[in-house]
């Protein structure tokens, strides 16, 4: 990489994170392209060198942030690892996401504004949630293909397990109702994997 790309590379993740603060400071609808311009200091021509809209700027920040748990689920959901050591692992990586500070945040954000901004929500869930469905079906549906698992489509069974994972405890935590970052004994892991297995083992055991 040529030092030209290295200081393009870190103006571009300057230029992200300063973003995703006035994102959260203004919310979506009311951050503009020129109020992103003004905190970081530069012109706004400089910025839309880099990003064509603000629908483009938001979508790099999610791609930004959610980058490192896209590339934690693809090692989770591992098709040479044991079934239930991989739901497993994905019930506790994508619970404890979830319900991270910045994850209730942007929900919150994303709820309060999807009347006026429903753009906003559109770009989320398609760089969000839908890739992380996406993955867990695909890797379902091998071991629906290896006869591993049974009585449901792969895509079925994705929305049951996200389903389990997310619980009641998350829409409380959205509200305000509980701290942020608990999760209930009920929703471990292991209980979720059991539920899960009820419905689609193929086995006794798996």
């Amino acid at each position: 990489m040529s030092k030209r790309e290295e200081r393009r590379g870190e103006r571009r993740a300057t230029i992200l994170e300063t973003a995703g603060e006035c994102f959260f400071d203004k919310g979506y609808a009311g951050t503009t392209m020129s109020a992103v311009a003004a905190r970081l200091g530069g012109s706004k021509g400089t910025l839309w060198n880099y990003f064509s809209s603000k629908e483009d700027l938001f979508a790099a920040c999610i791609e930004d942030k959610t980058q490192a748990f896209r590339a934690e689920l693809v090692s989770v959901l591992n098709p040479a690892a044991p079934l239930r050591v991989a739901i497993e692992g994905f019930c506790r990586s994508f619970a404890a996401k979830i319900r991270t500070a910045p994850s209730i945040a942007l929900y919150q954000l994303l709820c309060g504004e999807a009347a006026r901004a429903p753009e906003a929500s559109r770009i989320f869930f398609e760089r969000g949630p839908a890739v992380v469905e996406a993955l867990l079906t695909a890797f379902l549906g091998g071991h629906v293909e290896a006869g591993r698992l049974r009585n449901g489509a792969p895509l079925e069974m994705a929305h049951v397990l996200i389903s389990l994972c997310t619980g009641v405890s998350h829409q409380r935590m959205l509200l305000g109702l509980v701290p942020v970052g608990a999760v209930p004994a009920c929703l471990a892991p292991d209980r979720i994997a059991d539920l899960f297995f009820r419905l689609y083992a193929a086995e006794t055991e798996v």
